[in-house]
């Protein structure tokens, strides 16, 4: 399990705490692929895509669990809205992910 991430360069270093900063919005990501492309050994960016890709398993698991407490429930129901909320906002943290780790992995499947 990878906690944080330490991106050493030429005029000092950054370290991220991985699940505190994934997944993270798009200007942010572009400047740090940037640097762990750059900067970061290929072990390291294989560690850390394995680390995000269980990320993204568990929101998509999280979106097919609210999926299923959806289910029965009256679309009125404050229990219902409650349940859809949680679910648009893990896939917007699933989709997040994932556009994070096409940014790391330059596209393409390791």
């Amino acid at each position: 399990m990878m906690e944080r991430l330490r991106i050493e360069y030429g005029t000092g270093y950054m370290e991220l705490i991985v699940e505190a900063f994934f997944p993270c919005k798009m200007p942010a990501m572009r400047k740090v692929a940037r640097l762990i492309n750059s900067y970061c050994s290929d072990e390291a960016r294989a560690e850390l895509l394995s680390e995000l890709r269980e990320l993204a398993d568990g929101y998509k698991a999280l979106c097919e669990m609210y999926k299923q407490k959806m289910e029965g429930l009256s679309e009125e129901a404050s229990v219902y809205r409650h349940w859809r909320a949680q679910l648009n906002k893990t896939k917007t943290l699933r989709r997040r992910m994932e556009n994070n780790i096409k940014l790391i992995s330059g596209g393409r499947e390791e």
